[in-house]
């Protein structure tokens, strides 16, 4: 045979070779797209649980991924006991260990038996206000309810600390944390020294804030609190410590703090308010533009809904927040004290209240208040 035969013999080999190797390659490319999306049950992607929304492989109903899930299956979540509260406010048991070590509901001004009790201020619901508004329960169905008045109804112009005269004596309360001018009123907390369990880094817990205040004393000295004080080691060295706040409404006409250096939770030199009626995450409802009688979230049958113009008597009307969820960081295994405390500012007519559920420990640090979606 010519040599010129061999050699166009050796270069079609050689083609089919190559030919051949891609051909497998090819092959076993497909054969990996299929597995990658198949659906049998020999561990594949589509059988992995990290492959859907829940890849912790906990059952809670939000999705999340660090939760640390709390059992409140042995304890009655309505009522007017602390325990009650505890339990609505969904701070039981992780992993059969309860993270609660004790609880107390005090006041710094006296309530005036004549007007009001302790007692009253505080109650474990199911709902508050109409069935049909926005504040249903956010897990196990029901919350805790705290006001400067009484927890439950619809009118919120109760002076509770003194009688027959709203700006007079009272203990004459300062807040240590408030430039504003007032005394606090109608001061109630609800202290609860909880321990971190073991694989948590932080915490967190939902709530609406509502006030008779809004919108007529925006930007004034009448600015009933919600504080959220943390007694912790891991911050502050145990100093109490307010961890929930947002930016504010109106900063140049009203602030509560501005951010110093290496300040948690905010942003250097920036002002901040805690949460009240000046607080950025407020449902105004005719304040500065806000359109006339609406907020956004729908609390109606409160006794707190919108006013539909400037000038309306406030123990008539009122806003909310909508529901915020605040984060914070602690320490695993640490134990730690949590006050919710609520109050009347300058005066004790106009109410302020509170609703607290869903707390949770979580495995990640965070912390920061939000506004829930």
């Amino acid at each position: 045979m010519s040599r010129c035969y061999w050699t166009v013999s050796l270069i079609i080999l050689m083609m089919w070779t190559l030919l051949a190797a891609c051909a497998s390659s090819d092959t076993a490319s497909e054969d990996n797209d299929d597995t990658s999306g198949d659906s049998d049950a020999d561990g594949d992607a589509d059988s992995d649980s990290d492959m859907d929304m829940d890849i912790d492989g906990d059952s809670d109903a939000d999705g999340d991924t660090d939760l640390l899930l709390m059992d409140c299956s042995d304890c009655d979540n309505t009522g007017s006991s602390l325990e009650n509260m505890a339990c609505a406010f969904d701070v039981c048991k992780v992993d059969g260990t309860s993270v609660l070590v004790e609880q107390e509901y005090t006041t710094a001004t006296p309530f005036n038996p004549d007007t009001c009790v302790l007692e009253d201020s505080y109650e474990a619901v199911e709902r508050f206000g109409d069935p049909s508004n926005e504040l249903t329960p956010q897990k196990y169905g029901s919350y805790a309810l705290m006001a400067t008045g009484f927890a439950e109804g619809t009118v919120h112009d109760q002076s509770c600390c003194n009688s027959g005269n709203p700006v007079g004596p009272c203990g004459e309360v300062s807040d240590p944390f408030s430039s504003d001018t007032g005394f606090m009123f109608d001061v109630v907390e609800w202290r609860m020294k909880l321990t971190t369990p073991p694989g948590a880094k932080a915490f967190r817990f939902k709530y609406v804030f509502f006030s008779a205040e809004y919108d007529d004393f925006v930007s004034s000295k009448f600015n009933d609190k919600f504080y959220v004080f943390i007694e912790a080691e891991s911050t502050n060295g145990g100093e109490r410590t307010i961890i929930n706040f947002t930016r504010c409404r109106d900063p140049e006409e009203y602030y509560d703090f501005i951010c110093e250096e290496d300040q948690t939770g905010c942003e250097e030199g920036e002002k901040y308010c805690y949460i009240a009626i000046n607080a950025a995450f407020s449902d105004c409802c005719w304040y500065d533009g806000c359109p006339d009688g609406q907020g956004e979230t729908d609390i109606s049958g409160t006794g707190y809904s919108c006013a539909p113009n400037e000038g309306n008597d406030g123990s008539d009307n009122g806003s909310s927040t909508g529901w915020l969820q605040t984060t914070w960081t602690v320490d695993e295994g640490e134990t730690f004290t949590l006050i919710y405390h609520l109050h009347d500012t300058a005066d004790s007519i106009f109410d302020s209240q509170v609703i607290l559920d869903d707390f949770q420990f979580i495995t990640e640090p965070d912390q920061d208040t939000i506004i829930v979606e």
